[in-house]
Parts: structure tokens; sequence; C-alpha cells
């Protein structure tokens, strides 16, 4: 399926979508390269873009040049953890599908952490208005774990009974993985901004 039209239906008519995406063969190198990179990659530039202009104008900060290395470990570092936190969040899936009476499938699961993650990808574009691109990035973040829901039961076979709890125990883990994730990004730039200030 075309890139945009899987983005598009992912979002707008998940339920059928999923269904579509449980009878594909895509392995999880293809997924990362085929999808989840170009989406990482587009937020991530969009975060450099974001972070290095709002670098530039905080008062302790000198210029664009002292903002460029900041946001550009910043934005790297995004797209890094964006993938891992993605098969890390698929591992969980995976890991935690016969507790909930589903089937384990490793692909199936990474296929499932990456796709519910599209909001949040999408969203992640808007970081070059950083306010903005926070809020959209967390109206993102809710609307993929309505995604995550719908697609446990077909991707992973589980009752559909306890789908919800399955939902909720992904859900724990994956906002410790986001405070995680959250707390090394906010630690690398407040090191870069310091030394931007000691310079």
């Amino acid at each position: 399926m075309a890139f945009v039209d899987r983005v598009r239906n992912i979002c707008v008519t998940p339920a059928t979508e999923w269904l579509v995406i449980e009878q594909e063969h895509t392995s999880p190198s293809e997924l990362v390269v085929s999808y989840l990179a170009p989406l990482a990659a587009a937020g991530a530039a969009a975060g450099f873009i974001g972070s290095a202009l709002l670098v530039s104008v905080l008062p302790f900060s000198r210029s664009v040049g002292a903002a460029l290395p900041i946001a550009l470990v910043t934005a790297a570092l995004s797209f890094v953890l964006t993938i891992a936190g993605c098969y890390v969040v698929g591992l969980i899936i995976n890991a935690l599908a016969p507790t909930f009476g589903g089937r384990q499938d490793s692909a199936q699961a990474f296929k499932l952490s990456v796709y519910a993650y599209t909001p949040v990808l999408v969203a992640g574009v808007l970081a070059i208005i950083p306010v903005v691109g926070a809020l959209f990035g967390f109206v993102g973040w809710v609307y993929s774990l309505y995604l995550t829901y719908l697609g446990l039961t077909p991707m992973m076979k589980s009752a559909p009974d306890k789908a919800p709890a399955y939902t909720i125990v992904v859900v724990i883990c994956s906002i410790v993985l986001g405070l995680t994730i959250g707390f090394i990004m906010t630690l690398v730039a407040g090191l870069g901004m310091l030394g931007a200030a000691i310079r």
C-alpha cells in the first residue's frame, strides 16, 4: 500500500485498516525503512528547525550558530529514540500477548507498535512551532492509544474482552518509556544550552 494511503487510512479508518495490516507480510526492517524512518525523520527535521529558532531567541543564547549543534544533536537523538521506542513497545506488546489471551508474534507486535504511533509521528512535523507541536503531539499520543486498543485483537489475537486491560498495561509501559525518553531529551538539550551559555 502507498505510504500516504497508509498514513491516512490508519488515522481515519483504523478499524478496517488493522484488518488489512494483519494480512500483510512486512518485515520489521522493511517497515522501518519504508514507513517509520521517513516519518521519524520528518519529525526530527521539524524539531531541528523549531528548536534552533527557539534556542536562538533565548536570552542566554548568543547566536543561531550556538543553537544549531544543540538542535542537531536533539534531532538526531529524537530520530534514534523514536525507532528504538517503537521496537521496545513492540517487545512489550508481544511479551504480554499470552497474558491477555493473545498469541505472540513479534512481527505483528512491531507493526502494531509502529502503525499505532502514526498520529504522534504525523504531529511531529508540527514541532517546527514548539508549543503547537507539543500540543498536537499530546493529542496524537492520546489517539495512538485508541489505535492500539483497536489493533490488539486483530493483530495479536487477544480476547476482545481482555483488550481494554491489555491496552492499559501497554499504555502504562509506554508512559514509563516516554518519560524515560523525555528525560534523556531534556537532559541533552539542557546540557547543550548550558554549554552555549558558558561559551
